[in-house]
């Protein structure tokens, strides 16, 4: 391992030490996270309803048929009605999902900040007066201030959206691949290069 990643160690502790008091917001935060995958998923169904299932006439998905009375799915009107429902529904879904993760978020990383400006205060006014006097008092603004932030980025934004997108992924291309594995391999060959593009620009 290397010096920075050896020095990196204690750091993230201490850091996982702040946000541990909030680790239910963060579990929270972090299912909430899930859900939109399921919910992006279910985006496309209604759509398919009324392409196969009202203008076609193709029998409506399997679990729908087995969930669903069958006066909902006995005329094409009826389908119809039921496709809208389910726009309305996961838009409506889709909607919620976002405001409360937006909500949760927000409460939980202000209140990470707030701790940790606290705890960074306290530390400082228990050093000496010499070292205030090398350093200035801008310097313990600036830390205080701006450096504190970090720990949102780590702990909300950064670790919580790229793990729910991972799960996001992986389902995604779950199922591309029940759907048609040709164009399951075109997307999977085609995420380097895209991942490669984005890092250059």
């Amino acid at each position: 391992m290397s010096a920075t990643g050896t020095t990196d160690v204690p750091l993230y502790r201490r850091l996982l030490g702040v946000a541990r008091p909030y680790w239910l917001h963060l579990a929270g935060l972090f299912l909430l996270s899930l859900l939109s995958g399921p919910i992006g998923l279910l985006t496309p169904l209604p759509l398919k309803i009324v392409v196969d299932s009202v203008i076609g006439s193709r029998p409506l998905p399997r679990f729908l048929e087995g969930l669903l009375p069958a006066v909902l799915t006995a005329s094409p009107s009826s389908r119809l009605a039921l496709a809208i429902g389910l726009l309305l529904g996961t838009s409506l879904l889709g909607h919620l999902q976002g405001s409360v993760s937006t909500l949760l978020r927000t409460y939980t990383a202000e209140k990470l900040v707030v701790d940790f400006r606290a705890r960074l205060l306290g530390h400082l006014q228990r050093l000496s007066v010499s070292y205030h006097d090398m350093k200035g008092s801008a310097d313990s603004v600036y830390r205080i201030q701006s450096d504190t932030t970090a720990l949102q980025n780590i702990c909300v934004d950064t670790t919580i959206s790229m793990i729910a997108s991972g799960f996001t992924l992986a389902a995604m291309l779950f199922v591309t691949a029940r759907i048609d594995w040709g164009l399951a391999l075109v997307a999977t060959a085609i995420s380097p290069v895209l991942y490669l593009l984005s890092r250059i620009y």
